[in-house]
Formats: structure tokens, C-alpha cells, sequence
């Protein structure tokens, strides 16, 4: 259980008010509907929840999410899953839609013979039974997408970069009260990541949960997701257990790396490091096959990408995080045993024989060594990882977390203080840690992002007056 932290109850009062007595709030669509890669990754991490109910009302909880079968057959495979009080155990399947489980021939299939549960997100208005090659029937559960927490849900977009209409009330009070207003945000903020953290935790197990928020983190914006699957499909303990070699070649293989990389294309300085992890990765690629199928693949973006945040090179400093996991891993474990200043050494010291010189597998190798991880990235694994686990279980890092710096710039956050105080001093006051950062974010999430009037209807800078 997590335990509320005084300052986000406040801001969520204050948030519930804002909206309360509307009859409707008109929230902006979303541009493009989540790919079925981006909802088995959901479910996997436990966004949807352990607990459903089944089309036919039986309640239906998670026990054993098990793994993500690389072969052909079931998504999940090892799966356990209690349906009214009985536990069965088996595969899971998840569809877009539930008729695709006879479009794809599943019923006649069988490797499909031991799922025991079918989830899917649209289906017909008469039931559609799944059966399997046997004609057992399997208990199917629909998905509810409008469950998910907002950071699941595809990106609304940016609100316009100009003055909004909460400038002039924000310029009348006083700094003190708008720094409760944004440190209150950025509390509850904190506690949302929590949240989602902890309900990964509920599903994976602690270790596993700090693995994939950490592997997120190397994603920046763009590829946050594609490391996340990487992450859920290669957990840490399997990889643990192998060797460092062994380990790495699996990550650049399933990556889809290896493969989109000619050796005839690499210089010589490369050429040993790349046979290195093919004399490794092909007695695993059979393995992998499913993976590397076009609708299974990792989508990288690429395009806009700075030479040292190429998902290349992220890979490479999380496969440097790997050989020293016990010191990342461990004081996030525990939080009698976290240090700020000692984690963060851990990581910034961390080097890889080829990645702490090179871009990408078919770039030149720099003269100087280049820091896999720094100083913003271990910013962003501080903000979304360390302090969101460890806060409800040490509530007195939240002095140290308003101590941390803004480092990282953001445009969504440029967006923000522009809309809230324009070119004012208070704009700039309110920029220099990252709690500021934080609380700026969530307010234009949540008020900004939500008003589709172009601020002329948008109720926060009428109701500012009740945070004074």
C-alpha cells in the first residue's frame, strides 16, 4: 500500500474542485490508436491491473503473468490465473480485437491448446466464443483502455506556446503560494509514478520493476517504449544468469541491431566487437525468431537523434548497468541502504571496451572517452525511478528531492511557463530545480492539455484564487 503524501492530497483536492459542477469536459482526441505492441506491453507491466472480471462475470485475477514467449504460439506463456477461486495454469493470448483469434487460425492451432485466458480490447456486439483445437472454451476478458493511467495513453499533443488567460491571477500572489501550488504538483506527481511503479512491482517483483523503469530511462522520448519491451522481454534475473557475454549478445540480437547492421558496412576497429556478439547471438536467434518478425519487431525512431542518445549506444550503457547491478540495483531494494551521492557515482562511472568510444556500430570511434550515462540521464532515473519507488517508504527524501537541479530542458515545460508567466521574473524563479520542472508539467497536463476553449473557457485561472 502506498502511503499518500500530504502536499499531492492537496493538490488533488485543488485539481477535483477546478472541474467539479462542469457537465462535461471536452478533452482533445488522441491522434493515433496504441498498436497491440503497446498494449501487450501494458498489460505486461500490470497497467490494466491484476483483477478483471470475465465476459461472463466470473472475477478473473493474475497471478503468474509468466514470460513473453519468443516463439511461435501464446503471447505469454507460464502463465497462473485464479478464475473464480480456481487456478489454472497455462498461456495467455491478447488480441485487438476477439474475433482475430480465428482470423490468425488460434482455434485450429495447437499450440494453442493450453491458454487459459484470451484477452482483447473490441469484439462483435454477440458474443464471440474462444475455443481451442479441443473445442474447450477459454474464459476471455475484455480490456477496458480507458482504465490505463494517462502516461499509457497516446500523446495529446502540446497546447499553444503563448500567454494564457492564469497570468494575471499567478502575477497577483505571492511567490511563497505559488511555490506550494507547484511543489504540492510536483508531489503528486511523484506519487502518480509511484503508483505505477508499485503496480509493476505487484506484478514483476521489485528487482524486475527497477530493471525496466531504469532501461525506460535510456529511451529519452523517443524509444522509451521499444527499451521497456526489451526490458520486459529479457528480464533481468534470466539474464543474470548468464554470462556477460552471453547477455549482451541477447540484448543487441532480440534489439533487431544485429541484424540491421552489414559487417561488410563497419570499419576494422568495429569488426571484432561485432563478431564477438554474432559468434554468441546466432546459437540464440533461433530462440528469437518470433521477435524479429516485421509486426514483432522493435520499432526504433532514429531520425533527430543526438550521436551519444542513439539507442545503440543506451543499449550499451544498459548492458554496462548489467555488470554492476547489485551496486545500481540494490540500494533501490532497500531504501535503508539509499545514497544519493553514491548511486549517482555508480552510474556515472560506469565504461564498456566499445561503447565509451563509439556512437553507433557503424560510426568512427571517438579520441576520448564519452560518459555512458550523465549527469541529466541520472537526473531523469532519479525523478522517474529512485525517488518515486523510495518515497512512501522514506517520506523524508522529499527535502532531499527539492534539493535536485532542473537540468534537462523540455518543451513541454517551455510551453508551460510561457502560458502561466510569459516573459515575468517568476517564470525564470520557477525553472531552476526540478521539482519546479515537475509541478509545471503536471499543471499544464492537467489544466492546458484538458481545455480545448483556447484558455477562453478554461476554469483553473478563476479557481486559482481558492490555492491563495
Amino acid at each position: 500500500m502506498i502511503s499518500p503524501l500530504p502536499l499531492a492530497a492537496r493538490y488533488t483536492r485543488f485539481r477535483d474542485s477546478v472541474f467539479s459542477g462542469l457537465e462535461e469536459i471536452s478533452l482533445p482526441g488522441f491522434p493515433q490508436p496504441m498498436g497491440e505492441l503497446d498494449v501487450q506491453s501494458l498489460w505486461f507491466g500490470g497497467a490494466f491491473g491484476s483483477d478483471f472480471r470475465s465476459v461472463d462475470g466470473k472475477p478473473v485475477h493474475i497471478v503468474d503473468y509468466g514470460i513473453w514467449n519468443s516463439s511461435a504460439g501464446p503471447d505469454f506463456t507460464g502463465c497462473t490465473v485464479e478464475v473464480d477461486g480456481q487456478k489454472l495454469s497455462g498461456d495467455i493470448e491478447l488480441d485487438p480485437d476477439a474475433r482475430d483469434w480465428e482470423r490468425h487460425a488460434h482455434g485450429a492451432n495447437p499450440d494453442y491448446s493450453r491458454v487459459v485466458l484470451h484477452l482483447y480490447l473490441e469484439g462483435p456486439e454477440d458474443r464471440f466464443y474462444t475455443r481451442t483445437h479441443e473445442h474447450r472454451e477459454v474464459v476471455q476478458v475484455r480490456l477496458d483502455a480507458t482504465t490505463l493511467p494517462d502516461h499509457a495513453k497516446p500523446n495529446r499533443g502540446l497546447a499553444a506556446a503563448r500567454l494564457g488567460r492564469c497570468h494575471t491571477p499567478l502575477s497577483e500572489m505571492e511567490p511563497a503560494q505559488v511555490q506550494s501550488m507547484l511543489e504540492s504538483a510536483a508531489q503528486y506527481r511523484l506519487e502518480r509514478k509511484s503508483l505505477r511503479l508499485h503496480r509493476c512491482v505487484a506484478a514483476h517483483g521489485r528487482e524486475q520493476a527497477i530493471y525496466q523503469a531504469l532501461a525506460q530511462t535510456l529511451g529519452y522520448r523517443s524509444n522509451q517504449q521499444s527499451f521497456n519491451i526489451l526490458a520486459q522481454r529479457l528480464p533481468v534475473q534470466r539474464l543474470q544468469k548468464m554470462s556477460a557475454e552471453e547477455s549482451e549478445a541477447l540484448l543487441f540480437g532480440v534489439s533487431g541491431f544485429l541484424e540491421s547492421v552489414r559487417y561488410e558496412d563497419t570499419l576494422p576497429e568495429t569488426r571484432p566487437y561485432l563478431r564477438g556478439l554474432w559468434s554468441t547471438w546466432w546459437k540464440q536467434r533461433d530462440a528469437a525468431q518470433r521477435w524479429l518478425q516485421p509486426q514483432q519487431a522493435l520499432q526504433w525512431k532514429l531520425a533527430a537523434i543526438r550521436p551519444g542518445n542513439h539507442p545503440q549506444r543506451r543499449l550499451g550503457a544498459l548492458v554496462a548497468m548489467l555488470k554492476q547491478w547489485p551496486r545500481i540495483s540494490g540500494p533501490l531494494m532497500d531504501a535503508g541502504r539509499w545514497s544519493q551521492e553514491s548511486w549517482r557515482e555508480t552510474l556515472l562511472s560506469l565504461t564498456h571496451d566499445f561503447w565509451s568510444t563509439h556512437y553507433t556500430l557503424l560510426a568512427e570511434g571517438s579520441a576520448k572517452p564519452l560518459a555512458l550515462i550523465g549527469e541529466t540521464r541520472v537526473q531523469e532515473m532519479l525523478a522517474n525511478v529512485a525517488y518515486p519507488l523510495l518515497m512512501p517508504e522514506r517520506t523524508r527524501l522529499w527535502a532531499e528531492y527539492l534539493e535536485l537541479p532542473a537540468l534537462l530542458d523540455n518543451q513541454k515545460v517551455r510551453r508551460a511557463v510561457q502560458r502561466l508567466f510569459g516573459e515575468s521574473e517568476l517564470g525564470t524563479a520557477f525553472q531552476k530545480k526540478l521539482h519546479h520542472h515537475q509541478g509545471l508539467l503536471q499543471v499544464y497536463e492537467d489544466f492546458c492539455l484538458e481545455d480545448d476553449s483556447a484558455c477562453a473557457d478554461c476554469p483553473f485561472p478563476e479557481r486559482l484564487k481558492q490555492w491563495a
